[in-house]
């Protein structure tokens, strides 16, 4: 038989296995953990306002905040051996499964048990040590290399010194400690340290008595005394307590004014003293945990020599002690000083003074402003009234449209129509209008855009659109329109005009070169008819010589041919037509003009040293156009040293090919351009020359730009013109 299915135990496995999985990501995701042993107990302030300063320290971590342990060694409440056995286990066994990335020892004896039980507890993880005294750090032996930390100094003789400021009629310093070994070890440091004061005074300990005992003894002290104490945990009589209860209780008692060194001492009733604040020993120990979460070994952080310390004084304890005002240094932090009527009240008093300052202006700028918008009013009607005579005046037509007011939004693809405001816009340039529509609705840009409408006799009427966004109105455009046919049709002429002047001027050129011409069809010609008559005069003889008349009739066939490239070459030179760009070998058309110029530059008696690019450099152009701008500058260098020696008739024509780019330079020998002229040198219908047109160089450059590129004019340093075309080159 089979066994039913039990559906408790299977739910149970169920809950087990999300309990397990949900601890598994608790774990993952507090990835930094931290555990901070205090040497004393929890609520000893300098704990507290260490634990705060490291807390706020830890809070800038990136991605998780780190998890902070907490335990206390309650010292000098518990010790010996056994105790320290038992939080040996205690600390073992609690954090086996959370073992921390980094220990914070808050305290000498922290520090102390830590490296006495480290290889017991957690071997390997680096420690950072905070407000332990410089002076007793020596004493726990030379630290690990993965131990750090910033040390404190407890300064007592800058205290006494400035105590000794405040006070010059004090001649007795008393110092009270207590009974504990952390106790003793003050006194003995204090007594030193008093007897290296910059003035002697009588030293009086109270150490080891009982609170009640040492509380008589002060009451009668007077204003030739300072009484100086860090506090104590144990008395004489065995009472445990914090140094802070026991200095409010001294600082209460006593007839002569107190100092201490800890700065969760200010506010018991001692004056002062110089100090640290626990808070920023607490940030300074979270930059060095930090650094050590991130990774970096604990060798390679950078550790602060030592912590700033300052003069902190009660007010409250100041004026008792009868100290003057005038006489506390500036940069010392005074805490607890009674506000002035200014400082409690300035504030209520300034905002009291603003309110009744804005409700003034407030008035006044009312006013004001009504008188303003009478005037604005009246100047915007009469701009309303210059704007409408002005677009009228310039066949301007204002315009707004909105997609609301169109009806509907246009479809992804743009193909929709954007309402009865597009209705009449040429279909072909409907995409370029929703283009633009679209771009200035999504970017806030203005735009400025053609497009061609139906005219009401059918033709189409060319016009242009320029607006933006509405002030306030993210989803409305606003602008104006125009009528821009005429122009069109002005464009369209002067294209025409410029295509027409371009091939009359090349016919020019054909008609300067007829005699090179003429040479050139007379060779193939007279070639043709001297084969012709010696091809007659075989075929009389008997037996006729088949292979040489073959030889003769090859002869005139390839007369015919270069005749026929001869008038291919001329023919394109006359044909007119709209500019035609196609792939072709620069270099290629270079060597083409040159064969069609060599009959006329030979007789100008001209050279033409010709130095062209290693490497074919091709460009996207118009051959016949191209051809005429090489046409018009070589025989405008020809024609310029027309003067000249016929040994200095040179003419170099270099073409180079670099960073995308096809050079073309020609240069003569010449007499060059003067300098004045240079600016002009491009300028239509002027010439230097006295017969000239002034129109070759126009065309050039007009021919250049057309191709997306430039043309420069200049004089060589050894005389002559340079002239240098530069095209964009194809890639190859």
């Amino acid at each position: 038989m089979r066994r039913p299915i039990d559906l408790r135990r299977i739910l149970r496995w169920l809950l087990l296995a999300c309990a397990a999985a949900a601890t598994a990501a608790a774990q993952a995701e507090s990835s930094y953990r931290v555990l901070v042993l205090y040497s004393n107990s929890r609520p000893l302030p300098a704990n507290l306002e260490f634990s705060e300063g490291l807390e706020r320290g830890l809070h800038d971590l990136p991605r998780w905040q780190p998890e902070v342990s907490n335990e206390y060694l309650d010292s000098p409440r518990f010790g010996g051996a056994a105790y320290e056995a038992a939080m040996t286990a205690y600390l073992r066994g609690k954090y086996a499964q959370f073992a921390p990335q980094v220990i914070v020892a808050a305290g000498e004896m922290a520090l102390k048990f830590l490296l006495g039980h480290r290889r017991d507890l957690f071997p390997g993880v680096p420690i950072v040590h905070a407000a332990v005294d410089r002076t007793r750090l020596p004493a726990l032996g030379p630290m690990p290399p993965d131990v750090i930390g910033v040390p404190v100094d407890y300064d007592f003789r800058r205290t006494l010194e400035q105590a000794l400021r405040w006070h010059g009629r004090a001649t007795r310093l008393v110092i009270v400690t207590g009974t504990s070994d952390w106790d003793r070890s003050w006194d003995r440091r204090l007594r030193e340290e008093a007897r290296e004061l910059s003035r002697p005074l009588e030293l009086v300990p109270l150490s080891g008595l009982a609170t009640s005992a040492v509380l008589e003894r002060v009451r009668g002290l007077g204003p030739e005394t300072i009484v100086f104490t860090p506090g104590y945990f144990r008395d004489g009589g065995g009472r445990v307590g914090t140094p802070r209860e026991s200095v409010a209780a001294i600082a209460a008692a006593s007839g002569a004014p107190v100092y201490g060194p800890y700065s969760t001492l200010v506010g018991t009733g001692v004056v002062g003293g110089v100090m640290t604040g626990y808070p920023q020993i607490g940030e300074t120990a979270a930059a060095l945990v930090a650094a050590l979460l991130r990774g970096e070994p604990a060798a390679q952080v950078v550790v602060p020599a030592a912590l700033p310390m300052s003069l902190v004084v009660d007010w409250r304890a100041l004026q008792r002690a009868g100290v003057p005002a005038a006489e506390v240094p500036g940069d010392a932090i005074v805490r607890f000083r009674a506000p002035s009527f200014w400082e409690a009240y300035g504030q209520l008093v300034l905002v009291g003074l603003a309110v009744i300052v804005l409700q003034t202006g407030l008035i006044a700028a009312l006013l004001v402003e009504r008188a303003r918008r009478r005037r604005t009013a009246a100047l915007l009607a009469r701009s309303e009234q210059r704007m409408s005579l002005a677009a009228g005046a310039a066949n301007l037509t204002t315009w707004s449209w909105s997609p609301a007011a169109a009806g509907h939004e246009a479809d992804a693809a743009g193909d929709a129509e954007f309402g009865p405001a597009f209705a009449h816009v040429d279909p072909a340039d409907r995409q370029l209008v929703a283009d633009a529509v679209r771009g200035a609705l999504r970017d806030g840009r203005e735009f400025e855009v053609e497009y061609r409408l139906a005219g009401p006799d059918g033709e189409p009427r060319w016009h242009t659109a320029r607006g933006g966004l509405a002030l306030g109105k993210p989803q409305q455009l606003v602008g104006v329109a125009f009528d821009i046919t005429p122009r069109k049709l002005a464009e369209a002429q002067a294209a025409q005009d410029r295509s027409m002047l371009r091939h009359m001027t090349r016919v020019s050129l054909l008609g300067q070169m007829s005699a090179s011409i003429a040479h050139q069809l007379n060779q193939p010609l007279a070639s043709i008819l001297a084969n012709a008559e010696a091809a007659r005069r075989m075929l009389a003889r008997s037996p006729v010589d088949v292979v040489e008349l073959r030889a003769i009739c090859d002869d005139i066939v390839s007369a015919d041919h270069l005749a026929a490239e001869v008038i291919r070459r001329l023919g394109g030179l006359f044909k007119r037509g709209e500019r035609a760009s196609a792939p072709l070998e620069f270099d290629a058309l270079v060597r083409d003009t040159l064969d069609l110029l060599r009959t006329e530059l030979s007789m100008r008696r001209v050279t033409v040293e010709a130095k062209l690019a290693s490497a074919p450099a091709m460009v996207d152009g118009d051959r016949v156009q191209l051809q005429q701008l090489l046409l018009n500058l070589i025989l405008n260098a020809a024609e310029a040293m027309a003067a000249m020696p016929e040994p200095r008739r040179r003419i170099a024509v270099q073409t180079e090919q670099a960073q995308g780019q096809v050079r073309l330079v020609v240069a003569d020998q010449g007499p060059g351009i003067a300098e004045a002229d240079l600016p002009r040198i491009f300028e239509p219908f002027w010439s230097s020359k006295g017969t000239g047109m002034g129109l070759g160089l126009p065309i050039c450059r007009s021919i250049v730009l057309a191709h997306q590129g430039r043309i420069e004019a200049s004089n060589a340093p050894q005389g002559g013109a340079v002239f240098c075309a530069i095209l964009p080159a194809l890639p190859s």
